[in-house]
């Protein structure tokens, strides 16, 4: 995999933010503070790739899911999935008001998944975690948020541990390839 997609993209992201700031000290420090505050999501993501590659070459397989597994799912992504895009994107919010006001908006996710696949280890058959492709909704209000088009949220991927809190860094093209296997990965590419 790409080691470097996640930490190029990140810096863009805080060059773009502190492009704003009023002077070159204060562009500076907030720069500094941004890449301070991003490098566990670094970390997180490195450690998920170090995870899919040892895994993998350890041995898989895959195998469709039952309605215990997407049960198991289902209550992983409404429990966590808020808390990881929270995760993800609160390094980049300078004030505690900005980061309370992106909290708030991470919320209210709806799911419909199109396929839950289960991973398992080769050796013991126990399960490791899950594939998943996925649609998603804001809901406000009881009601389906109304975005544009290219802003809905579909055939999306994430991987599902069984036993790791949820993470965004997994939805990857490159990660999603490795531990789910590329013919996963085809199946829902546009």
């Amino acid at each position: 995999m790409k080691k470097h997609i996640l930490p190029i993209t990140l810096l863009s992201a805080a060059t773009l933010l502190v492009t704003g700031c009023s002077s070159n000290k204060d562009m500076w420090g907030e720069f500094a503070n941004i890449l301070t505050d991003s490098s566990s999501i670094v970390k997180e993501s490195e450690d998920w790739e170090a995870y899919s590659i040892k895994t993998t070459q350890q041995g898989v397989v895959y195998s469709k899911a039952n309605s215990a597994d997407q049960q198991f799912v289902s209550h992983k992504m409404d429990a966590e999935y808020a808390d990881a895009v929270n995760r993800l994107s609160s390094p980049f919010a300078r004030s505690d008001k900005a980061k309370d006001k992106l909290a708030k908006e991470n919320q209210g996710y709806r799911f419909k998944y199109n396929e839950i696949m289960v991973v398992k280890d080769k050796k013991s058959s126990n399960t490791l975690g899950y594939c998943v492709n996925y649609d998603s909704d804001r809901m406000e209000n009881g009601q389906v948020k109304a975005v544009k088009e290219e802003d809905k949220i579909r055939k999306q991927f994430i991987y599902v541990a069984k036993d790791k809190p949820l993470s965004v860094t997994t939805v990857s093209g490159d990660f999603i390839k490795v531990m789910c296997g590329e013919n996963f990965y085809k199946k829902y590419q546009s």
